[in-house]
């Protein structure tokens, strides 16, 4: 399935993009007309076209300001039933669990994201497959699962749907509401435990950071309990000092559907 196109959201980082995550796209040979760099405004588009005019990316396109505002604008800009690899822009590397100790960066892109999660999305009749949140090998699978599985925002497939139920209401936490949302629709969401990303979360200058608070953050925490007490539970963690979320159905499998749920073989051999 190589017939995908790759968004990618940017703001105030047109160095960033243009030296991590199109670097990236760059190592792993995808075709440039493939990729599509989405920015808040035509002073943002100069800029980033004077970055990236020794580079072969040329895509661009004028959104709206504010993560969940573009991520709409950009699920309305794709054609329905389209499938997208969504990408942050400040990823350094894309890698794969070996063994309990060990990771790698993947060697394809293709074999090892991008066929993987269409595979997975149609082996379990979903429209969302995200990567492992964390880039921890001992807790990674050499597997894909369907559940109610955190589908972090810098990595992420989708076959883009325009229901009006799809589309994001936070900028902060939006990668937390996606999940929740798909999984309402779907009766779950596609993840490939083998798959991880580095990147610079919440230090990375520009982008979301240029807005984020610490208040919105807590905010956006709670308006998602608030509208899933179900499905989700607030904490803060020690780390970091944020709010985040701990997801699981208490409902007792009532958005759950009967699905094959063994696509090990079927993606790793």
């Amino acid at each position: 399935m190589n017939d995908c196109r790759f968004v990618i959201p940017s703001y105030k980082r047109s160095e960033t993009v243009r030296d991590k995550t199109l670097s990236v796209l760059t190592k792993y040979k995808v075709d440039p007309n493939k990729v599509t760099i989405f920015v808040a405004n035509e002073e943002e588009l100069a800029d980033y076209q004077r970055s990236l005019q020794n580079t072969p990316y040329k895509n661009f396109v004028v959104g709206k300001v504010g993560i969940g505002a573009i991520r709409n604008f950009m699920r309305d800009w794709c054609e329905q039933g389209e499938f997208c690899v969504h990408m942050d822009d400040d990823l350094m590397r894309i890698m794969k669990k070996i063994d309990d100790k060990t990771m790698n960066d993947i060697d394809d892109i293709y074999e090892d994201v991008v066929n993987p999660m269409w595979k997975a999305m149609q082996e379990h009749d979903t429209k969302l497959c995200g990567i492992y949140a964390a880039a921890n090998p001992f807790f990674m699978k050499q597997r894909s699962s369907k559940g109610l599985y955190y589908c972090i925002g810098s990595l992420w497939g989708t076959i883009n749907d325009k229901h009006p139920d799809r589309y994001v209401k936070l900028d902060d936490k939006e990668d937390y509401e996606r999940t929740l949302q798909y999984y309402v629709l779907d009766g779950g969401v596609s993840r490939l435990d083998n798959i991880t990303v580095k990147s610079k979360y919440y230090t990375e200058p520009g982008g979301m950071q240029v807005e984020r608070t610490q208040e919105r953050i807590d905010w956006s925490a709670d308006a998602l309990v608030e509208r899933y007490p179900d499905l989700c539970t607030k904490y803060i963690r020690k780390t970091t000092g944020h709010a985040e979320l701990r997801l699981k159905d208490s409902t007792k499998g009532k958005y759950e559907k009967p699905v094959e749920n063994n696509v090990e073989e079927l993606l790793f051999g």
